[in-house]
């Protein structure tokens, strides 16, 4: 399995381009697999300095309905014309962030061809040894960074319940792989889900664990991070993280995991 990494807030050398979202490409199962698409066309551009083609991708899938990720992907659809996106429906719902009376609108773009998209269900799968989930319910060690992300509610707005977001799981070559986004429901929550549907422990986790405070890049109290890390320290699965964890809290986890945790920038490559 090779994960390309084609959009991060950091990048690899000046080569690449960095901004603040998030998207992977991924060979698994003799499949071309896009995951995100970053807030535009930037991991595009990337893929093609990395010799990748996103053109060919057998399928995509949208993590959630923040364009961080999601912004790109009508770029993804002009230029690749027959894989299917696999995306919660609720991902076109209106999303914002911020506080007070300061709310900035970070939905997605709504006028694309819809039939390219599948909308999935809470447990699916997608294609051989690729499975989607959206069906997280726990409740342990949830980012307080979430407090600033809002959706509408008629014409008014309430906290997000993330019922919008999904992650992947990868089984290849008998190891399982979890691919996440932001985690808003926290990394935790999402990789006991993934244990529980597949039965067994995860290997690796890739995702951004929304361990900053959007817009103002401040880590999360260094205590919880703590948590998360001590949590991780007794899982099997090496973690791989990224985006919206900040590189602030980062070195908290790698101070406390070591080499149990690794940082993904623009043009990195991934081979597990």
């Amino acid at each position: 399995m090779r994960i390309y990494t084609l959009a991060e807030n950091t990048s690899k050398s000046e080569r690449f381009g960095s901004v603040h979202g998030l998207s992977f490409y991924i060979n698994a199962n003799g499949q071309n697999i896009l995951f995100d698409m970053g807030p535009d066309g930037l991991f595009w551009e990337n893929a093609k300095k990395l010799g990748v083609h996103p053109e060919d991708a057998d399928l995509a899938v949208l993590s959630h309905g923040h364009n961080d990720h999601g912004g790109g992907l009508p770029v993804f659809l002009k230029e690749n014309h027959t894989a299917k996106v696999y995306i919660r429906r609720e991902a076109f719902e209106k999303h914002y962030s911020g506080a007070g009376n300061h709310y900035r609108d970070i939905s997605i773009p709504k006028d694309m061809d819809t039939e390219r998209f599948v909308f999935t269900d809470m447990v699916q799968t997608i294609a051989e040894g690729l499975t989607v989930f959206s069906n997280v319910t726990g409740k342990t060690l949830i980012p307080d960074s979430n407090r600033v992300l809002m959706k509408a509610w008629g014409d008014s707005m309430c906290r997000d319940d993330f019922t919008h977001e999904q992650s992947l799981i990868i089984e290849e070559n008998g190891k399982l792989i979890l691919i996440a986004g932001c985690a808003h429901r926290g990394i935790v929550n999402i990789q006991e889900c993934a244990e529980q549907i597949t039965g067994r422990p995860m290997d690796a986790v890739i995702s951004g664990f929304h361990l900053c405070i959007p817009r103002t890049g401040e880590p999360v109290a260094e205590s919880f991070i703590c948590e998360i890390a001590a949590w991780m320290k007794e899982k099997k699965a090496m973690y791989y993280t990224c985006h919206c964890t900040g590189l602030e809290a980062y070195k908290v986890l790698r101070r406390e995991l070591g080499d149990k945790v690794e940082y993904l920038s623009s043009g990195s490559v991934l081979e597990l």
